[in-house]
């Protein structure tokens, strides 16, 4: 798919002259519209399960959230979490985005608790994390690896025993993509799909994703006008191919 929005949208901006642009601008652009869409996935989600919750949502075709929740299944990993003994906590993964649950020794969740609890929590006989009824908050780490504006986070468990045998189910990032080409003696880019990352968001956000990296590059433009460009691109696609 990534091809095809690329050549979408270079048709667009030079039907009317609006300037070029360039390969590694388009990656940029295809990351942050990528990004974008899928946050807006998770907040739709979210808004979707509060409408079923108040039986606000249909069944069978109607049933939104699972729809959502079948997109969102693809961004699911179930991973061992890997200890940092040196500031005592657990790395989450470089592309994580979202903690679904952590499970000690395959069996115990781990609850979350905030930051303003925890303190209480250890100073009390009665209240205080074991390895049967173990707690987890988070901190801010490095940068994230797939989204670079924000911080990730780690993990800290209690009590400070558990060091090992500790799996996260989390929602990753989509991979970034990348449009990937060979460079011709006339000095064209041409598409080189053995080294390209394609988009992983459903074929169904084909003309979200041209609106929002033509938004980025500071051009507005309209669904209809997407609509037409693609299908300008099949047509001369096929009179190439006579």
């Amino acid at each position: 798919m990534i091809d095809d929005v690329r050549r979408t949208v270079l048709n667009i901006v030079n039907k009317d002259n609006r300037g070029y642009i360039t390969p590694d601008e388009f990656n940029t652009f295809a990351r942050m519209a990528q990004n974008e869409i899928f946050e807006q996935y998770m907040y739709s989600y979210t808004n979707e399960i509060v409408k079923q919750n108040n039986r606000l949502n249909g069944e069978g075709y109607s049933n939104i959230p699972q729809k959502i929740s079948e997109m969102l299944d693809r961004f699911s990993v179930y991973t061992p979490l890997t200890y940092d003994s040196a500031p005592a906590k657990f790395n989450t993964p470089t592309d994580y985005y979202y903690i679904e649950k952590i499970v000690y020794n395959n069996i115990t969740e781990v609850e979350r608790v905030e930051h303003s609890k925890i303190f209480n929590l250890l100073a009390s006989n009665l209240t205080a994390p074991t390895v049967n009824y173990p707690v987890y908050i988070l901190s801010t780490g490095t940068s994230s690896v797939l989204n670079p504006q924000l911080l990730s986070e780690d993990i800290k468990i209690y009590p400070l025993s558990i060091t090992n045998n500790v799996l996260i189910r989390y929602i990753r990032y989509p991979y970034i993509p990348l449009w990937s080409f060979i460079s011709t003696p006339n000095g064209e880019a041409l598409f080189d799909s053995a080294t390209s990352i394609d988009f992983e968001l459903p074929d169904s956000d084909f003309v979200n994703l041209v609106v929002k990296i033509l938004q980025y590059a500071g051009i507005s433009i309209r669904e209809q006008e997407v609509a037409a460009a693609a299908k300008s691109e099949e047509i001369q696609d096929a009179q190439q191919k006579q």
